[in-house]
């Protein structure tokens, strides 16, 4: 019994390091989307002409605002 109640304490005893695990979760979910915004930002950019590199890097830095900006230039002759 006095193994349980030990560990019904843990969450109180350690709010500081429930924290720090929802921060890094937090951050890995963010850099999942970078990648997925650089993905589709150098898809978007190569299927109009411009530079998949150079968009694909701007997606996974700047994420919504260049996929924003991908969409709305128009196609390269």
């Amino acid at each position: 019994m006095l193994q349980h109640q030990h560990l019904l304490a843990a969450p109180e005893q350690h709010i500081e390091a429930a924290g720090f695990i929802l921060r890094g979760i937090r951050g890995v979910f963010a850099l999942i989307g970078s990648v997925i915004a650089g993905v589709i930002c150098a898809v978007v950019a190569k299927s109009k002409g411009y530079s998949a590199i150079l968009f694909g890097v701007l997606g996974l830095i700047f994420s919504l605002i260049t996929l924003l900006v991908v969409l709305v230039i128009p196609r390269r002759r």
